[in-house]
């Protein structure tokens, strides 16, 4: 014996299976995102920015300069975020390899390791202030995945 399904029943099952789909954490859901402020505890001006995303620089981020304007950030709970200290996510320190007399005379005993240059921010981050971490008004590139 045939079936016979209605094409209503049939464009029911489908919007049934599609909203399980999302919200079961797909990234289209909405929660892979950082919200960026210019002020610490989350004040000052703010954007959004939606992933997966890679932005190189932060010099014309919807029409505004943030190149190292950042001061507090929040992540969404399907997001992780690396913040990069130098543009287009450089992780080497630019200017000499190393000069032993140079950084002793500034007080350092070596240059920068890679892991003062990044950091990386896990899903439903909420850091009020990036000074604690050595990075406020310092981040100049962002990479936003979506897990």
């Amino acid at each position: 014996m045939m079936s016979y399904r209605s094409p209503h029943r049939l464009g029911c099952l489908l919007w049934a299976a599609l909203a399980g789909f999302f919200s079961n954490g797909s990234a289209f859901a909405g929660d892979c995102w950082v919200d960026i402020y210019d002020k610490p505890d989350f004040q000052g001006s703010h954007v959004r920015i939606e992933g997966p995303k890679d932005l190189p620089s932060l010099k014309n981020l919807n029409g505004d300069d943030w190149h190292n304007r950042i001061e507090s950030l929040t992540v969404g709970s399907k997001a992780e975020v690396v913040a990069f200290k130098r543009e287009k996510f450089n992780e080497e320190h630019e200017g000499p390899v190393y000069h032993q007399d140079a950084i002793q005379a500034w007080g350092k005993k070596e240059m920068p390791a890679y892991h003062e240059l990044e950091i990386t921010f896990g899903p439903d981050t909420k850091k009020h202030h990036l000074g604690e971490l050595n990075f406020h008004q310092n981040i100049n590139s962002l990479k936003i995945r979506c897990r």
